[in-house]
């Protein structure tokens, strides 16, 4: 009766998320599956989209670039059309691999050694950092984006006991730490402006979130998201609705994992990485000649020659002061300059 739900916990349901979500134990390794799925309905373009990652993964210590094993796949389907993709990336800790449509291969060490050394200094100034740090620098109280709670009882997820959360999303919550986000980002970037997200208010119908943690460590196992959208009337070639669906599974958490390198890598070409949609010409000189001789650059032509001296010390002067994602792109744009 358990393993089915409606077992004898009777916790509080927002204190279970609190302690979820402020949890200050990280989790730092183990397997997972994400899956994402989109549909829209009506309008000029009917379809869906479904992506699904999964692997696993092991933290490295002292910030160090984490070792990882990760296959994803892609299905869009448009009218009579329909798309698919797959492939996966592994990191080892010293070396990379990609895979593209059953194939793999290495990426080229210079490649890996000079993001794994941004990764590194991100990391140092805090960054990288994991669980409530992380969710506290974007203004972030997960337990809030709910409403409605309520205990579902126990479940079992890939085999842990947990306590299963049900609750209605919290609409407004979320606009208001998203906007709050896309201010601190607009700053850095200059091209979001929070009050776009002013319609989400009136675009979300529904949203039901279901959150599975551990009965025991309160770590997070599981995490459903189902979201109802419509457009707002006359947007033009809008479908009449979306419906988004994200679920994702945690298995074997913080228990070691195993990374092992694949056999018989092939070196990585340009025409892999535009196979997988990826146009070299947008990387930096000194990366795109890391591709080697061999198809290094798409026949559209490019130069392999490094960045200029200025350009370099741009970049690692942007480095030295990126705090997240989106300043860590600008850095990575300076290359190409």
């Amino acid at each position: 009766m358990a393993a089915c739900g409606g077992g004898g916990n009777n916790e509080d349901p927002q204190h279970v998320l609190i302690q979820t979500f402020s949890n200050p134990t990280s989790i730092k390794s183990g397997t997972f599956d994400l899956d994402v799925k989109l549909e829209t309905n009506g309008g000029d373009n009917p379809g869906s989209l479904e992506v699904k990652l999964g692997g696993r993964f092991q933290s490295q210590p002292n910030g160090q670039f984490p070792q990882f094993d990760v296959d994803f796949s892609l299905r869009a389907e448009s009218g009579s059309q329909t798309v698919t993709r797959a492939g996966g990336l592994t990191a080892t800790g010293d070396r990379a691999f990609l895979n593209v449509q059953g194939t793999d291969y290495a990426v080229p060490q210079q490649l890996y050694d000079e993001f794994t050394t941004s990764y590194a200094q991100l990391q140092s100034k805090g960054s990288g950092a994991q669980g409530a740090g992380l969710l506290q620098r974007l203004h972030i109280d997960l337990a809030k984006w709910l409403t409605d709670l309520k205990n579902e009882g126990t479940e079992d997820v890939e085999g842990s006991s947990t306590i299963h959360i049900s609750g209605k999303a919290n609409v407004p919550q979320i606009v208001d730490d998203l906007k709050t986000i896309a201010k601190d980002a607009g700053t850095a970037v200059g091209k979001i402006n929070p009050a776009e997200f002013d319609r989400l208010n009136d675009a979300i119908q529904s949203g039901d979130v279901d959150v599975n943690s551990g009965e025991n460590d309160k770590l997070l196992r599981r995490l459903q998201l189902s979201f109802d959208l419509k457009p707002p009337p006359g947007t033009p070639g809008a479908p009449d609705s979306l419906d988004v669906d994200l679920q994702l599974n945690l298995a074997d958490v913080n228990k070691p994992q195993t990374i092992q390198a694949p056999a018989k890598a092939q070196p990585l070409t340009a025409t892999a990485l535009q196979q997988l949609g990826i146009n070299p010409s947008v990387l930096g000189g000194g990366l795109r000649g890391g591709l080697g001789t061999r198809g290094a650059l798409p026949e559209s032509g490019g130069s392999t020659t490094a960045p200029s001296t200025s350009a370099a010390q741009r970049y690692e002067q942007c480095l030295q002061q990126a705090s997240g994602q989106a300043e860590l792109q600008q850095c990575a744009n300076l290359l190409a300059q």
